[in-house]
């Protein structure tokens, strides 16, 4: 259920984001995985990003509307065409847009495990630090703290 996105916002931003990061073989599409689920979770949690959001979303309503169609109903070339309007005017919204897209389907767990990556944090099991010579650091001891108690 939408935390912040409408559920025809919700819908539309499942269609965009199946066109960002569409199916290839066995990878699911953005939209498969639930990344709009992701983006609502940041939108409600922003109040800025939430206005970004219904904004851009609003945006590529309006661009399909002009082709006599809802977004979900264009054909993939048309989207495309949409998308890219509305990335040239809509700088912001489509970078953040893309950046956030990103950010939900490449943590989602089922797209890290096709991925073949161990779904688990780096650390504390990942990357193992070596010891090495800290005497560098002993400028900072020394220094104290620089900072007030909580």
């Amino acid at each position: 259920m939408p935390r912040f996105l409408s559920q025809s916002q919700h819908s539309l931003a499942t269609a965009v984001l199946d066109r960002l990061i569409p199916r290839q073989s066995e990878m699911p599409g953005a939209g498969e995985v639930g990344t709009a689920d992701y983006l609502d979770g940041i939108a409600a949690g922003s109040a800025q990003l939430a206005r970004l959001f219904s904004g851009g979303l609003q945006d590529i309503e309006i661009a399909a509307a002009r082709l006599g169609s809802e977004f979900e109903e264009l054909n993939g070339d048309q989207q495309d065409d949409v998308l890219r309007g509305v990335e040239a005017d809509s700088t912001q919204f489509f970078d953040l847009l893309v950046r956030h897209t990103y950010n939900g389907y490449y943590s989602n767990p089922k797209v890290v495990e096709l991925l073949g990556l161990d779904p688990r944090p780096p650390q504390p099991r990942g990357n193992r630090v070596e010891r090495g010579d800290l005497s560098s650091l002993q400028v900072v001891v020394e220094r104290g703290q620089a900072y007030r108690d909580a």
